[in-house]
């Protein structure tokens, strides 16, 4: 079996969120670290819809920890990345060709706005024409009566004449539509290799969560999981990949101190058992340090299943 090629994911941090772009990103943590991650991307055609997702792919704050712990990944704060980019890599040259790609997008946006305002007034020109009543149908209305200019100018008063107007005509303004840029790609340098990875990366708030511990657990035994709030735990866990298996376990995670009532875990085993699952729960152990499973502290763990159902 060929050794998986070591590379570092890239993790963007956007709004507190933690996406990945890069589909072989996807494809990586997903063979080699037993990440599902959850689609968040919508699609272009039909971005109402929530059946049919895309990329960006979004990860619990476990996961982009555990890349980070690993090795595997670092965390890019985009506004700050994208900020530093921006202020050494543009000069005059460049902010006139970022105008310059303004301008032409107007320009298209109009010429598109003109062809759509032509074809609906062909459309309404060809409605009028098709309800307009025949020619050749004889009129039925009385002439009226022939009243000469003469009659009228013999008793009115001439107005007077104004001299010819000598302004001249101001021209019909022409106001391109407004765009509003969705990148600003055009503004960073054109480069065929990705950029190097950090030395150092940023953390994430999962080293303050109670469940990072079992989750860190769970992945290190080659477990999947996925976000369980539909069966009302924190992971659904899958022996393997979840295209191939059913989830085993419905997990949840505590304190090691922390006082579990009783109606919670008969509930949670209900809940469990119900929907063909066992219920899992565990805490770290503090202070102490396992040994063979990265250095992590120990985790116990226990499945309940409600056998009378």
């Amino acid at each position: 079996m060929a050794t998986a090629v070591e590379r570092r994911v890239r993790i963007s941090r956007v709004a507190g969120r933690y996406l990945v772009f890069d589909i072989d990103d996807v494809l990586y943590i997903r063979r080699h670290h037993c990440i599902c991650a959850v689609l968040t991307g919508t699609m272009p055609q039909n971005p109402t819809q929530n059946l049919f997702l895309s990329l960006p792919v979004e990860l619990q704050a476990e996961e982009a920890q555990l890349l980070v712990d690993t090795g595997a990944g670092y965390i890019a704060d985009e506004l700050t990345d994208h900020m530093s980019r921006l202020s050494t890599t543009m000069d005059e040259c460049t902010r006139k060709a970022y105008l310059q790609h303004i301008k032409q997008q107007r320009r298209n946006a109009q010429r598109v706005f003109e062809e759509e305002k032509a074809k609906v007034q062909a459309m309404h020109q060809n409605k009028r024409k098709a309800n307009k009543p025949s020619s050749s149908t004889p009129s039925t209305e009385p002439a009226p009566a022939a009243v000469t200019e003469e009659d009228n100018l013999l008793f009115d008063n001439p107005k007077p004449t104004l001299p010819p107007s000598t302004t001249i005509p101001k021209e019909k303004e022409f106001s391109l539509p407004g765009v509003t840029p969705t990148t600003s790609y055009p503004l960073l340098p054109i480069s065929t290799t990705p950029p190097a990875a950090p030395a150092s990366s940023a953390s994430t708030d999962a080293a303050t969560l109670s469940s990072y511990p079992l989750y860190k657990y769970l992945n290190s035994r080659g477990y999947y999981t996925t976000p369980g709030l539909r069966f009302g735990g924190d992971y659904s866990v899958y022996p393997g990949d979840p295209f191939r298996y059913h989830a085993h376990y419905l997990a949840n995670s505590y304190r090691w101190d922390e006082e579990v009532a009783m109606l919670d875990l008969v509930t949670s085993g209900r809940l469990g058992t119900a929907v063909k699952k066992s219920f899992l729960f565990g805490a770290e152990k503090p202070g102490g340090q396992q040994s063979g499973v990265d250095g992590a502290g120990e985790v116990r763990v226990f499945c309940i299943e409600w056998a009378g159902m």
